[in-house]
C-alpha cells in the first residue's frame, strides 16, 4: 500500500493505510504510526523516558505519572498517565510526546517523587533518571507542626518558603492537600 500513497511516505517503520472514500478529507492515506512516534508522516520522534528506580524505595505495582506544563501567565496543564511495573523490575520506560517541563511520580500510596525538571521543554530526548527516596516531596504534615497544618491556607501558604531555607538542598519538594511546591536556588537563597 506504501506505493500507492505517493503523495504520503511514512517514516520511521510507519504503515500507509488508505483513509474511508466517504470521508471529507485531502489525504487519501493516513500513517499509522509504531510507538516512540507522532506526526503525519511518522516522523517526530516522542520523548523516552528510562526510569529506574532505587532498592530505598517501596514501588507498588501501578504508579501515576503526572506531567506538568508551565504556560506562561496562566494555569499550569497537568496530564496524567497510569503505568504498572513488574514486581521483578524496578526500570520503566515510556514514551511521551506532549510537551512538559515538570514530571512527578505518585504510587499508590500517595508518595510523590520529582522526577525531572525542565526549565526548557526539549522535543524527542531521551531521558533517563534514577529516582531514590531523596526526591520524595514531603506533605506538610512532616515538616510542620500540627496546629500550623490546621491553619487556613491562605494563612499557611506564606510560610512555605521555610522548609526549603530550613532543609537546604536536601528537601526538592513539598505537597499540601491542593498545592506542590519545589525549592529551588535564587541567587544566595533557597526558595519555594
Amino acid at each position: 500500500i506504501d506505493d500507492i500513497g505517493k503523495n504520503l511516505t511514512c517514516q520511521n517503520g510507519g504503515q500507509c493505510i488508505p483513509t474511508d472514500e466517504y470521508t471529507i478529507s485531502k489525504n487519501k492515506f493516513i500513517c499509522i504510526c509504531p510507538k516512540g512516534y507522532i506526526g503525519d508522516r511518522c516522523e517526530i520522534a516522542d520523548t523516552k523516558i528510562i526510569l529506574s528506580f532505587g532498592n530505598d524505595i517501596v514501588l507498588s505495582q501501578s504508579i501515576f505519572i503526572h506531567f506538568i506544563q508551565v504556560v506562561n501567565d496562566s494555569t499550569p496543564i497537568r496530564t496524567t498517565t497510569f503505568r504498572t511495573i513488574p514486581l521483578t523490575q524496578r526500570l520503566l520506560a515510556l514514551y511521551w510526546s506532549q510537551p512538559f517541563h515538570l514530571m512527578f511520580i505518585e504510587l499508590l500510596n500517595k508518595i510523590y517523587y520529582l522526577a525531572v525538571i525542565q526549565k526548557t521543554y526539549e522535543r524527542s530526548t531521551t531521558i533517563t533518571k534514577m529516582i531514590n527516596s531523596s526526591a520524595r516531596c514531603q506533605h506538610i504534615n512532616e515538616l510542620f507542626n500540627e496546629t500550623f497544618v490546621q491553619m487556613h491556607v491562605l494563612r499557611r501558604i506564606k510560610y512555605y518558603h521555610l522548609p526549603c531555607q530550613n532543609y537546604s538542598s536536601n528537601l526538592s519538594c513539598f505537597y499540601d492537600d491542593s498545592h506542590i511546591c519545589l525549592c529551588y536556588d535564587y541567587g544566595q537563597k533557597r526558595l519555594a
